[in-house]
């Protein structure tokens, strides 16, 4: 029966992982029964070992299971705790299987003593052929992509195969190599070639997922194994280093994401969003320091504290980082499991054998694991937890009498505690875990309402006739989750005309969640314009201008109400630029930026000289002294914008992709042969935006 379950769920993991993109159609029908296959086999062996006396279930020591248990129901009320429980309790599955694995793995390799090293090298033969096949069809599908690709540097085409993002290739790469790498070794003739083979298709999907994280950790990875490389090959160590370095150097030259990080040129946009993610996932963590948001909750509450972040994503699915994820969605309790579980995976490495190559083949994903979060996702937290129970310490065969545990040392007086290690009884507490987990992911264990509702509305709302229900779903959606741009932006867009007052309350809201947003303050100020309160408008408008430079030219200019604030919008916008100015440190680059758009703007109404240009394109441009291009007799680019990403961040790929409410106006001049004269749209640091709103208004009344 265990091992049908055990066939069962492998198989069905195989399938989720290597259906592309995986990470994300594991949750769309009907791949989503292979995700709930997977997750529900390993605790379903768990459940049935524990209570089977005829064969007691093999634990680890007593250390391990009270840090796992511990885990297990930390995460639990993690997700009972959370303001959005229902999501967040099935979004805990992934960490919850990942527990219940590493407790069959164990129970596997330790079901009798004398067999434990075979068990150990077919569990390695196991994850060898599991990894081969999922290695062969993220090669073969980049091969198979690469004449989309297009010519050039090949590194430059980041692979997202088999899970959908280049940064998961990396992540299965740097687990796969050490496994092809040990079975090369072991083996002989056709086998050996056919594990070497694994292993170059492994480097080759980390050498095209294009993540630094990804090199760092196989340059840690390297680091930590340069004796063992250098006596395999029968290479002097410092051979081995000086070629280590130069292979290093010359592929961070290849490739241009790692040149461009090197450079320090300019701060690239994936460093900005992971900077802001930091930022952002310190102080969910600080709000709720004991348990965190909830697992899987980053992206309902990330919008929270989108206002205070300097640049970044409006929203996203994870923080890039394990230790900030833990903090921020965990809390602390499960943090203080997880260095519990670190320190007896550094014990165990002294006294189990072959615990300290495990531990060194896992330091490559732990080292790439500080700039990811991937344990919500089965296959990683599967083979970390199969990983683990590697190197765990087993526990003893009997124990009847209580043991004395010493605690610390005070002067000459020692403090202990007296424990009887009952296993019997940790067998019997393992399973109801199981039962417990089971019965509140029954009970509680609901989608998220909020998603359907919005993309229920905004369908809708296509047609005029139906704004009244689509605006009373996006009320509903805001009553379950009032942190939500996209309800907030899109509501303010129905009642722009009909009820400006609250249109102007919902555009503030969408503005603080996300400042960047792309219409929201031009929505702002028509809800203000029809008002009756033109000054306010002004206002808005220039933040729009501010926000996105090339609105400086947008046909929506030309509409009647608008086209007669143009002038002193225009003067508003100056004067945000000369506090912007005053306000930014001399040689910050949004200061030059700031500079630059205040003279883009009189040139574009007036002519002026420009010579504040802060590009090679722009410097060129303006040393010709032009006269602005007819940006006034360009035509209309009309459209209105499509979240491509939202099914996505809510793990509900069964969901539309839902489209904006805002008509945009685009000028085809500025966004396309002149696109290089307008700083691209939310250049300003996000909490710039808000204050200068704040601000704004606060003087007005």
């Amino acid at each position: 029966m265990g091992q049908m379950i055990a066939s069962l769920g492998l198989a069905a993991l195989l399938v989720v992982t290597i259906a592309t993109p995986g990470a994300t159609r594991m949750h769309a029908w009907p791949w989503s029964v292979g995700y709930a296959i997977a997750l529900a086999a390993p605790a379903l062996q768990l459940l049935l070992r524990s209570f089977n006396r005829r064969r007691p279930l093999a634990l680890p020591s007593i250390g391990w299971c009270i840090a796992l248990l511990f885990a297990f129901a930390g995460v639990v009320a993690s997700a009972l705790a959370s303001p959005h429980r229902g999501p967040s309790v099935l979004w805990s599955a992934p960490l919850l299987a990942g527990v219940a694995t590493f407790f069959v793995v164990f129970d596997w390799m330790h079901a009798d003593p004398a067999d434990i090293p075979r068990r150990r090298h077919q569990l390695l033969i196991g994850a060898g052929g599991f990894f081969g096949i999922i290695a062969g069809v993220s090669v073969g599908l980049w091969l198979g992509h690469l004449p989309e690709f297009g010519s050039g540097n090949i590194l430059a085409t980041r692979t997202p195969f088999p899970l959908g993002h280049s940064n998961y290739t990396a992540g299965l790469a740097l687990l796969m190599i050490p496994t092809f790498v040990t079975l090369a070794i072991r083996a002989q003739g056709g086998r050996r070639i056919a594990w070497t083979f694994g292993g170059l298709l492994a480097v080759t999907m980390l050498l095209t997922s294009g993540s630094r994280g990804g090199f760092l950790g196989l340059a840690a990875l390297a680091l930590l194994h340069v004796r063992t490389i250098a006596r395999t090959l029968r290479i002097r160590l410092p051979i081995v280093f000086l070629g280590g370095t130069l292979v290093l150097a010359a592929f961070v030259y290849w490739n241009p994401r790692t040149r461009a990080a090197l450079a320090g040129d300019e701060l690239k946009i994936s460093d900005v969003q992971r900077s802001a993610m930091l930022h952002a996932g310190w102080s969910m963590g600080t709000d709720r320091p004991l348990l965190g948001w909830g697992p899987g909750t980053t992206p309902l509450v990330y919008p929270r504290y989108r206002a205070l972040l300097a640049g970044g994503a409006e929203t996203v699915l994870q923080l890039h980082s394990l230790p900030i994820q833990v903090w921020a969605e965990l809390g602390g309790v499960n943090a203080l499991a997880g260095i519990a579980l670190l320190i007896l995976a550094l014990r165990a490495s002294r006294m189990v054998e072959g615990a300290g190559a495990a531990l060194l083949a896992l330091s490559g994903y732990f080292v790439f694991s500080l700039t990811d979060w991937q344990l919500d996702v089965p296959v990683f937290s599967g083979a970390i937890a199969a990983a683990l129970a590697l190197v765990a310490s087993p526990s003893p065969a009997f124990a009847s009498e209580p043991k004395v545990y010493a605690l610390f040392t005070l002067g000459g007086r020692a403090f202990s505690v007296r424990w009887r290690e009952d296993y019997a009884a940790l067998r019997r507490l393992l399973g109801f875990m199981m039962l417990l987990g089971f019965t509140v992911l029954g009970i509680f264990g609901r989608r998220d309402p909020v998603p359907f509702l919005n993309t229920r509305a905004l369908s809708l709302a296509a047609d005029a006739a139906n704004n009244n229900e689509a605006a009373a779903l996006l009320r509903q959606s805001l009553k379950l989750n009032p942190d939500q741009e996209i309800a907030h932006f899109n509501l303010g867009w129905l009642l722009v005309v009909s009820d400006p007052i609250a249109a102007e309350t919902h555009f503030l809201t969408a503005a603080q969640l996300v400042p960047d947003k792309g219409g929201v303050y031009f929505g702002l100020g028509l809800a203000r314009l029809n008002q009756g309160r033109r000054s306010d408008a002004e206002r808005a408008f220039a933040l729009e201008c501010l926000n996105d430079p090339a609105f400086l030219v947008s046909p929506w200019w030309k509409s009647p109400g608008v086209r007669e604030t143009r002038t002193n919008s225009l003067a508003r916008l100056l004067q945000f630029e000369s506090v912007l100015i005053e306000a930014l440190p001399e040689k910050n680059s949004l200061r030059s930026e700031a500079r630059y758009i205040r003279e883009l703007a009189i040139w574009l109404a007036t002519g002026a000289t420009v010579t504040t240009a802060n590009t090679p394109p722009r410097l060129a441009y303006f040393e010709k002294k032009p006269a602005p291009p007819p940006f006034g007799d360009a035509s209309i680019a009309a459209y209105r914008r499509e979240r491509t990403g939202y099914p996505v961040l809510m793990r509900n790929l069964d969901l539309p992709a839902p489209t904006d409410l805002f008509d945009v106006q685009e000028n085809p001049l500025a966004t396309g042969e002149y696109r290089f004269l307008f700083p691209p749209k939310g250049w300003l640091a996000s909490p710039l935006l808000p204050a200068l709103l704040m601000e704004s208004d606060s003087r007005q009344k």
